[in-house]
């Protein structure tokens, strides 16, 4: 590209060049792949294809995904439920907390497992408490030293 004559200038490609705005635009351009893939997580024919698209979503790191995760933490397949948990927490999705912990209360031992290292990618909030008191007291003993610790992690008093 030339601006006027004998000057050259070049466009820029480094990612770290491009600022806040050039950022907006590349996270719009993955909107529509997140809703096409939310669209398959909630209405794909096969619980490995809904898997697929929950891990998926997790990989593009929109939070805007959970608007589609949240509905599959209800998937009635457990592997689609266990994917859809895990993609939470590897968005950090804050506002989890009130799905996660009605999933963990009915789930068993591999899913509230899976509730567990969600909540402890997702970093401790006062919002977890319910699930982790729970956890501290469930059957499951890896269950429970998941619990225990999640809570050392976070550095919040101990309760039983």
């Amino acid at each position: 590209m030339t601006t006027r004559p004998g000057r050259r200038v070049t466009p820029r490609s480094d990612a770290s060049d491009r600022g806040p705005a050039a950022d907006r635009v590349a996270e719009a351009d993955r909107v529509p792949e997140v809703a096409r893939l939310g669209k398959l997580l909630l209405a794909g024919r096969s619980p490995a294809l809904r898997s697929w698209a929950a891990e998926s979503l997790a990989e593009r790191g929109l939070v805007g995904a959970y608007a589609y995760l949240r509905h599959a933490l209800w998937d009635p397949d457990e592997g689609v439920r266990e994917s859809a948990v895990r993609a939470v927490g590897a968005l950090s999705v804050r506002q989890s907390a009130g799905e996660l912990a009605a999933l963990y209360a009915w789930s068993g031992p591999r899913l509230r497992r899976a509730v567990l290292h969600a909540v402890g990618r997702i970093g401790y909030r006062s919002d977890f408490d319910g699930i982790l008191g729970l956890a501290r007291r469930d059957p499951d003993p890896k269950v429970r030293a998941l619990a225990g610790r999640a809570l050392r992690a976070a550095g919040t008093p101990r309760r039983s």
